[in-house]
């Protein structure tokens, strides 16, 4: 499990950006499913089923701002420029913004140093 951990790295890995394009589509994902069924008086189909069930991974992962596949092959879509390191989300907007947040480098961001 250790290994795993150790593994897995940093909390986020995702851009800002990018969080909101899988929030997007997760609402997306939501939103056709339920107008055909309340508004334009569908039935219940399995495409409607199989459209919410698939809006949970986009939307958890843009909500959290951690992908378990790109830290498991170690990609970090947040730190391509100084603009847009790693970080929490007010971090990344003040990074968006352009207001040159400084990173905290004491803070432990890993998965191992949020679990006491």
């Amino acid at each position: 499990m250790r290994r795993v951990r150790e593994r897995l790295g940093v909390v986020q890995n995702m851009s800002l950006l990018e969080r909101a394009v899988r929030c997007a589509i997760a609402a997306i994902l939501i939103a056709v499913p339920s107008v055909d069924l309340v508004f334009l008086g569908g039935t219940f189909d399995w495409w409607h089923a199989a459209g919410m069930l698939l809006s949970v991974y986009p939307g958890m992962t843009g909500m959290l701002g951690w992908d378990p596949f790109y830290a498991l092959v170690g990609i970090k879509t947040c730190d391509l420029s100084e603009r847009n390191q790693c970080g929490t989300l007010p971090f990344q907007i003040d990074a968006a913004l352009g207001h040159h947040p400084i990173p905290d480098k004491d803070y432990d961001h890993s998965l191992g140093g949020s679990h006491h």
